[in-house]
């Protein structure tokens, strides 16, 4: 049988929800055997044994959270936000806090959604940072929408049901990845020279990542070289002033 070129999209689109919905997956809001499973196989969180982070997600009914990477499974009993602050911390990356005030002085974040950033990758959080799923745009496969429920698919990895829209997914996924690349366009331009966002973001071949590419926030930038840092250094000088001023003896010297 032939069918139009609509009538394969449809069905494409139609085996793809249908894989979605058959296929288990985590709900932060509702438990389940996927969680408990999931749990017993996840190590307790140390910043240092990890490289790169794709999913840092609350466990359901407990408190907590598990952190997904492309080698091991890991929890901690901290929330996520915390958890960031000891990998950044640990690795010496900006503070979560820093690159917030920095990202928003530039307009490139809001008060729920500022991405979490280091030179290497970005955490987008989904709601706000209170309790929320954080999540590396570019391990997305794909995502579906059904009803108020966006379906997202991490490349090789599990599948999470999220209470939010397909469209914002996208939407500060590609904010996020703009984020990414304004730090990395200053952080490396001595050593690559390009003059769109796309040029400092490794996209993978899938079909969340094509899509991102054709947003038109990444292909140029709007934001002069160097903005970045140069915010981010008034933003971190005025904080350790502030620290250094009204509580000296609560400055962690370790990360000045």
């Amino acid at each position: 049988m032939n069918y139009s070129e609509d009538e394969i999209i449809i069905l494409k689109e139609e085996t793809f929800m249908k894989a979605f919905v058959q296929t288990e997956y985590l709900d932060d809001r509702q438990w389940s055997d996927l969680w408990s499973a999931a749990l017993q196989r996840a190590t307790p969180f140390d910043p240092l044994m990890v490289d790169e982070i794709n999913v840092i997600i609350p466990i359901p009914e407990h408190s907590g959270v598990l952190i997904f990477t492309d080698k091991q499974l890991y929890h901690s009993d901290e929330n996520g936000l915390t958890v960031l602050n000891r990998f950044s911390s640990a690795h010496r990356f900006p503070l979560y806090k820093d690159s917030h005030r920095t990202l928003n002085a530039l307009g490139c974040g809001t008060h729920y959604k500022t991405p979490w950033l280091c030179p290497f990758f970005a955490l987008l959080p989904l709601e706000d940072t209170r309790r929320t799923i954080w999540i590396n745009p570019l391990k997305i496969a794909e995502t579906k929408q059904t009803d108020s429920r966006c379906f997202l698919k991490l490349s090789d990895g599990p599948t999470f049901v999220l209470p939010l829209l397909q469209r914002s997914v996208r939407l500060h996924a590609a904010n996020t990845c703009y984020a990414l690349a304004l730090m990395r366009r200053d952080l490396f331009r001595f050593v690559k020279k390009a003059d769109t966002p796309l040029a400092y973001l490794e996209l993978p071949n899938t079909p969340f990542a094509r899509l991102l590419a054709k947003r038109p926030l990444l292909s140029q930038f709007t934001h002069p070289i160097t903005a970045f840092t140069r915010h981010y250094t008034k933003v971190t000088f005025l904080s350790r002033y502030e620290n250094l001023e009204e509580e000296p003896q609560e400055i962690n010297w370790s990360l000045w």
